[in-house]
């Protein structure tokens, strides 16, 4: 690549962002899971007065043709809000005048069921069979940790690809015109080929205004890809930096997977910049606590 990193921007001079969520996990939260966990495990139970979060079946009469007819109050179903209003505090076998979907209609009230969540204890925990946890308080510790692991992942996903934008844009660059000229109109062809594909009309504009032009949608797309074509000099110059190199066994190994010369090295350099940047950002979220 003739394109080059003439200064390679610090990684860690790049401020933290502001929108990298929090991935730490308090007990208020440890106890939403658990109230999540018995409401996942809720048993059924038939009840003779309708009450929020019920399930209503009704029996139909006139214009909707006898039908039995589910109603949900609380869900707010579109069509069905006045119904679901209707039916609030009605006892089993009460009829009720409502419109549903627009229709009038005449409920008559045969069966009330209820969900209740489960009771949280430690024969709910031995439910889940998670080797080594059979209860409440270690299912807490268990759940707290597991949650967090995956949050960490998450918030260190975002973090790193902050980081890769950010050394995009604050490197130095020597570029070579001809090369980033060919690479982003190759780009911008295969871009225009996956719209085709997908069906998709490149020229209506999401602004509204006149249809682009064919050489307007190529343009539109090359000014899209040029940040990625320097993402390819900035990922070359960063592995270099930590000691990462393109070689034989790596070589071979992507030739197995139909990837050769420079489009290989390419592949290979930004899916190591990927796995230390993401490395990189573990650090700073642990660091941060």
């Amino acid at each position: 690549m003739k394109t080059k990193v003439t200064k390679l921007f610090d990684v860690n001079c790049i401020p933290m962002p502001e929108d990298i969520p929090d991935w730490h996990v308090d007990e208020a939260a440890v106890d939403g899971l658990l109230n999540a966990l018995a409401i996942q495990h809720s048993a059924e139970t038939e009840v003779q007065e309708v009450q929020m979060g019920d399930t209503v079946f009704c029996a139909s009469e006139g214009t909707l043709e006898d039908r039995t007819v589910l109603v949900y109050p609380g869900r707010n179903m579109p069509g069905a809000e006045a119904a679901e209003k209707a039916v609030l505090g009605c006892v089993l076998r009460g009829t009720v005048k409502a419109e549903l979907c627009g229709v009038p209609a005449v409920l008559t009230v045969k069966r009330i069921v209820r969900r209740a969540p489960s009771r949280i204890d430690d024969q709910l925990i031995q439910g889940e069979h998670i080797d080594g946890v059979d209860t409440v308080e270690g299912y807490r510790v268990y759940i707290k940790d597991k949650t967090e692991e995956q949050n960490r992942s998450l918030s260190a996903k975002r973090l790193s690809a902050a980081l890769r934008e950010a050394l995009i844009a604050r490197s130095e660059y020597n570029v070579d015109e001809a090369e980033q000229e060919a690479w982003t109109e190759a780009a911008a062809q295969q871009m225009l080929k996956m719209y085709e594909e997908e069906g998709i009309d490149p020229h209506i504009p999401e602004d509204g205004t006149d249809f682009l032009t064919d050489e307007e949608v190529m343009e539109t797309f090359k000014n899209q890809l040029r940040p990625q074509f320097l993402a390819l000099a900035m990922s070359r110059a960063f592995c270099e930096e930590h000691g990462v190199s393109f070689g034989p066994e790596e070589q071979k190994m992507y030739a197995e997977n139909g990837y050769e010369g420079e489009e290989a090295e390419s592949s290979f350099l930004d899916s190591k910049t990927w796995g230390i940047l993401y490395d990189i950002a573990l650090k700073r979220l642990e660091d941060a606590k």
